[in-house]
């Protein structure tokens, strides 16, 4: 079976509802406690009020919003635990956080269980723990791109500011034992080495490195995507996530995109709080959205880290969404590659 060439008709969704059936289910999740800075948690009001649902609806998407988390109830995990130690109970934030991807992994896994497109707005990084395992635990077969500037790769023991949005990746994989943090005595590892591609890499801690290529987990990096061209990165990724393990045959995986905005250049993605130099360029960013929305194979998706507080004013120019209507660069950004996730340009791309 023939996925990679550039000659093959758009093909219906392979795991989701198709026609009159398809649905977008979106979950905001305004939090900021996995980083320190201020603006994340109030991303999701402006990406719906931006111009979203009018980009989904025209698409021929079918809406259904599970609303917003904004507050969940640490406070009575932390009574109902008082007496029980954990390793790891110094992490920012901790018991808010365990909570509350406790609360996005029960919406994503429905709307994975109901054939929908699981859309989660950020929010910083953190909520990836949450949003990840409810897909997978709808789709066990799920393969993630991580579209990053960062791994999230650390444990608590690598991690330099003990912040959890620098962990996600470590806590589906395993790395981060069971038990050891309070809020997410919920959570069960769910993720394998083989089942992550990171793109867009360049700024990574000394263990964070080690972890990753002790695990020889597929990462690309600036230089590989300069290296090869994003062109050939995707063809890669394609060909990694879905050779099955078992039969070595190549066939469809379900794929969740898992979008930190800091993956993209600070000169075209300034409103961010974890900025870093030499990141991909808008281009490179679509392309990698549009050509995934392509396989017909795109489950999921997440927009994370846009801090609406630290943008810089739109610039508008002739040919952009129409449907778009917030006046900072960024989150203007981010809803116009959510826009690519949903199917712009696909009856262009045959």
């Amino acid at each position: 079976m023939e996925l990679f060439n550039d000659e093959f008709k758009i093909p219906e969704y392979k795991f989701l509802k198709n026609g009159k059936d398809k649905t977008l289910g979106i979950v905001g999740v305004s939090i900021k406690e996995g980083q320190e800075k201020s603006g994340p948690e109030i991303c999701p009001d402006f990406l719906r009020q931006g111009g979203l649902l009018k980009i989904a609806k025209s698409f021929d998407w079918k809406i259904e919003d599970y609303g917003d988390i904004k507050e969940v109830d640490d406070e009575n995990h932390e009574k109902n635990n008082k007496d029980k130690k954990y390793e790891f109970d110094w992490l920012n934030h901790i018991h808010k956080l365990g909570a509350l991807n406790k609360e996005l992994h029960d919406r994503a896994k429905k709307m994975g269980e109901n054939g929908q497109f699981c859309l989660t707005l950020g929010g910083d990084h953190g909520l990836a723990t949450g949003s990840i395992s409810g897909v997978k635990a709808a789709f066990p077969d799920l393969k993630v791109i991580w579209v990053d500037a960062h791994a999230d790769a650390n444990t608590p023991d690598s991690s330099p500011s003990g912040n959890y949005h620098g962990m996600p990746v470590a806590h589906l994989l395993g790395w981060i034992k069971e038990g050891t943090c309070p809020g997410f005595d919920w959570f069960k590892p769910c993720c394998s080495n083989l089942d992550f591609v990171f793109i867009g890499l360049r700024d990574l801690d000394k263990q964070e490195k080690q972890m990753l290529k002790d695990a020889n987990i597929k990462c690309f990096t600036m230089h590989h995507v300069l290296k090869y061209g994003i062109g050939e990165v995707m063809k890669q990724t394609y060909k990694y996530l879905f050779k099955d393990n078992k039969t070595e045959e190549i066939r469809p995986h379900p794929i969740h995109i898992s979008f930190d905005i800091d993956g993209i250049d600070p000169s075209v993605a300034y409103g961010t709080g974890t900025k870093s130099r030499g990141g991909l360029l808008y281009r490179e960013a679509q392309y990698i959205v549009r050509e995934t929305a392509k396989t017909g194979c795109l489950v999921s998706f997440d927009m994370v880290e846009i801090n609406p507080l630290l943008d810089l004013p739109r610039e508008k120019y002739h040919g952009d969404n129409e449907h778009i209507t917030v006046d900072s660069e960024t989150l203007a950004l981010g809803l116009e590659i959510i826009s690519s996730a949903l199917g712009e340009f696909q009856d262009f791309m045959q």
